[in-house]
């Protein structure tokens, strides 16, 4: 091969790195963020690994006196009891949020009605709200973030089982940070009740402009 060929084929290739290190920063804005650290499992928490860089966890949260609480920033089991530590707190099928009248952590909630959870790629810029002091509903708990609207979840009246909404929550940790998650299922194959499992990724914060939410490419 010619020196000339040869510096040629250096070229190419140069080119081609560098048009690759474009694209990929291009598209960097749009890529779901591992967490730093892979979840931990504890007594109560099992997280399993998605294909996708997502998490499945499952939360045995079956006690109706104990709350659960997990740190989305560690992806760890921590002491509900503990205003320094958790950002999400789960019993039966309750889910509370350290923010508002449940702590101090300034824990916030977006939710996305009615969205795949593949589509949201960053967090909104606005609609996120705390828990708050109990409202006019039945009970009188205060009412959670993962209440807005109609909650969660679905009641079956006839059958008595619940059924999680195709809702997307974005959730601001103490830290700042922004995690997508979807619940589930309230149970475990089994059929057990209080056996929470949603499935969760860190995402982006809010951009200036733009959707967080990715719209279906038209044909």
């Amino acid at each position: 091969m010619s020196r000339f060929s040869s510096h040629s084929s250096f070229l190419g290739r140069a080119a081609a790195a560098l048009l690759l290190a474009g694209s990929l920063s291009a598209c960097g804005d749009d890529l779901e963020l591992p967490s730093e650290n892979p979840p931990t499992d504890g007594s109560h928490v099992n997280h399993v690994a998605n294909d996708d860089g997502s998490y499945t966890t499952t939360v045995n949260a079956t006690s109706s006196a104990d709350w659960i609480g997990l740190d989305l920033d560690k992806g760890a089991q921590v002491s509900a009891s503990d205003d320094t530590v958790w950002d999400l707190a789960f019993n039966r099928f309750n889910v509370r949020t350290r923010g508002g009248v449940s702590g101090t952590g300034n824990v916030a909630v977006a939710v996305l009605l009615e969205t795949d959870f593949a589509a949201v790629t960053r967090a909104p810029a606005d609609g996120y709200v705390a828990d708050s002091e109990d409202g006019p509903d039945r009970g009188e708990d205060p009412d959670s973030a993962f209440q807005q609207g109609d909650g969660w979840y679905v009641y079956d009246m006839t059958t008595h089982a619940l059924t999680a909404r195709r809702n997307v929550y974005v959730v601001r940790s103490d830290a700042g940070d922004y995690f997508k998650v979807a619940m589930q299922s309230y149970y475990d194959d089994a059929g057990t009740p209080g056996m929470l499992s949603f499935r969760w990724a860190k995402v982006p914060g809010p951009a200036s402009s733009g959707s967080a939410v990715t719209q279906p490419s038209s044909y």
